[in-house]
């Protein structure tokens, strides 16, 4: 029981691994034992996440360069992963953007660009590391999503943002249904408000802070450490009979609100 979330021998892809949660993500799927390839545009910044977490663990760290919006990139992608490590056992899709518009005023470009990497992306990264897996019957794919993907908000400008995260949570659940016959489990994490840089304007504002924690039972904004450790146990062997789940990690604010 005591190596049940142990990942050793497995190799995860992390896209979106250059900053945020999905380096924490990273870095504590690389704790666990997993090789690691971090990818995203920012190969400068990838290259400096890969060699600290490479530092602070004995797994194996590479950095891949990527645009998810472009098919070919991602499909080239998989090819390198595959070439330095042979397979592919798990991948993580934390990429994302949030574009702040209000609904009236919404500009296309934006719009497009939201669902170009928080849509089209996860698609696209699915559907070429999914055939990996599905040449070897086994695999386990995490996206991360969000509560705005059940739950709208009170705060105007997130039109865009709550329709890619439902998009997300849709894409979860098909893949879950199409790949199981393949052993692929397909899950999705949708966390709360996240302390991090993103979350700067919520967190330093004391009265919106209150007004969000009012509905939040545990009277807490959530730490990244909440969302790996829920990624750690969907990528390893404990939850092999989950799937098709979205897991929300937000203080039991869906649960009330």
């Amino acid at each position: 029981m005591s190596d049940m979330f142990r990942l050793d021998g497995k190799v995860a892809v992390v896209i979106g691994g250059a900053g945020g949660i999905g380096e924490l993500i990273a870095a504590g799927l690389a704790k666990q034992g997993a090789k690691v390839a971090i990818a995203s545009r920012n190969m400068q910044k990838l290259e400096e996440v890969a060699h600290r977490i490479q530092s602070e663990s004995e797994s194996e760290v590479v950095a891949f360069q990527v645009d998810v919006t472009d098919e070919q990139s991602v499909a080239q992608l998989a090819e390198r992963v595959v070439s330095r490590f042979e397979t592919v056992d798990i991948l993580v899709n934390s990429q994302g953007v949030n574009l702040k518009r209000p609904a009236a005023e919404f500009p296309v470009d934006d719009w497009d660009l939201m669902f170009g990497v928080n849509v089209k992306g996860i698609m696209l990264t699915c559907r070429e590391f999914g055939k990996v897996m599905i040449g070897k019957e086994k695999g386990k794919i995490i996206n991360l999503s969000s509560v705005r993907g059940i739950r709208a908000t009170l705060w105007g400008g997130n039109e865009a943002y709550c329709a890619t995260k439902g998009a997300v949570d849709m894409i979860t659940r098909t893949l879950a249904a199409e790949w199981a016959p393949h052993k692929i489990n397909v899950n999705a994490i949708a966390p709360s408000l996240i302390y991090t840089e993103l979350a700067a304007r919520t967190l330093q504002d004391p009265e919106r802070l209150q007004r969000y924690l009012a509905n939040v039972p545990l009277k807490r904004v959530g730490q990244p450490k909440d969302v790996v450790g829920v990624c750690v146990f969907l990528a390893s062997d404990a939850s092999d009979f989950i799937t098709g789940q979205i897991l929300y990690v937000d203080g039991g604010l869906t649960a009330v609100a």
